[in-house]
């Protein structure tokens, strides 16, 4: 951890949906030998436990992954004591498919960027963008490419890919977007129900196609197994589509063309692109966004920074005035 690496001491919160791992993070630093006091953990509801160490006069830096409107409202607390603050927030990241790209690898890739971790991931490519020329056989492709891959069922069976969501809330939330997007006149290529007896929250991987850029499910984070597919025709159509978002999270770019990787990827508003991959990150890289997907960066000499403080001092070695 960066905050470690530069001698500071830390307090972490779990989200109040998955308390257990941190505590078993914590027997494995109390096993590393760290000294007591170095590292401490605080569970509880984020409105409480939360709120009281973002407002704590005595915590100097605050970092958080999470919503938006979360982040927000920290952003707001921080404010009073003018805490140093890191937030990566939400994201409805674009993927971009030209048509001189190695499809098979981009369908692998698209598929794995929005279906791994059941969609449950800020930086997932929930937006896909294929230039009109592929578009029917990238549809084909990608719905063959979920058959053939997104197993969904029991998270410990070693054969599965999707398992169930976070909570219910996240389950229920998810599912009504899909009712949302079928009452804005969307169509579903494939998917679109919950997986299975109704035991469990698991929900079938979805996708929408004759998505207009105005609906809901195209503009709002879902956070879920679920994304649309648009086609265009040129590339200053398509990157001016992917940035017409308040996020600005991560993007794709696939293309054999170097040049217009590189093109593309200075024009998209992200903090992080990656071209002819998805989620393909390295903890020497810096990672976070742009617009309302967050202010700062973790990881590589970034993350490093946004736990130091500059000091100058000054040595008077006999000089007189």
């Amino acid at each position: 951890m960066a905050a470690l690496a530069c001698g500071n001491t830390v307090v972490l919160k779990a989200a109040e949906q998955t308390p257990l791992s941190i505590l078993v993070l914590g027997t494995l630093i109390k096993k590393a030998g760290f000294p007591p006091g170095v590292v401490n953990f605080v569970n509880g509801h984020g409105r409480e436990a939360g709120a009281a160490l973002v407002s704590h006069p005595l915590v100097d830096k605050v970092a958080f992954t999470g919503s938006t409107a979360t982040a927000s409202q920290i952003m707001k607390s921080a404010a009073a004591t003018l805490k140093n603050i890191t937030l990566e927030t939400g994201g409805k990241s674009p993927l971009l498919v030209f048509d001189d790209c190695d499809i098979e690898q981009a369908i692998k890739w698209s598929h794995f960027g929005i279906m791994s971790n059941q969609g449950q991931i800020c930086t997932a490519t929930s937006r896909i963008f294929v230039q009109k020329s592929i578009y029917e056989t990238f549809l084909e492709k990608f719905r063959a490419q979920i058959q053939e891959v997104s197993k969904v069922g029991d998270q410990w069976d070693d054969s599965t890919f999707q398992g169930p969501q976070v909570t219910k809330a996240q389950y229920d939330r998810i599912l009504s977007y899909i009712d949302i997007g079928e009452s804005e006149g969307a169509t579903i290529l494939t998917g679109g129900k919950r997986h299975g007896d109704g035991k469990g929250f698991y929900i079938q991987p979805t996708v929408f196609t004759d998505v207009k850029d105005s609906m809901r499910v195209f503009r709002e984070e879902i956070f879920g197994p679920v994304v649309t597919i648009s086609s265009f025709e040129s590339e200053y159509e398509v990157v001016r589509r992917a940035n017409d978002t308040t996020y600005g999270l991560g993007a794709s770019v696939f293309t054999k063309d170097l040049e217009r990787a590189h093109r593309v990827a200075i024009e998209i508003e992200a903090g992080m692109v990656w071209v002819n991959s998805s989620q393909d990150c390295d903890f020497r890289i810096p990672f976070g966004g742009v617009k309302q997907s967050g202010i700062g960066r973790e990881l590589g000499e970034a993350g490093l920074e946004a736990y130091t403080q500059t000091k100058a001092v000054h040595i008077n070695m006999g000089n007189k005035l």
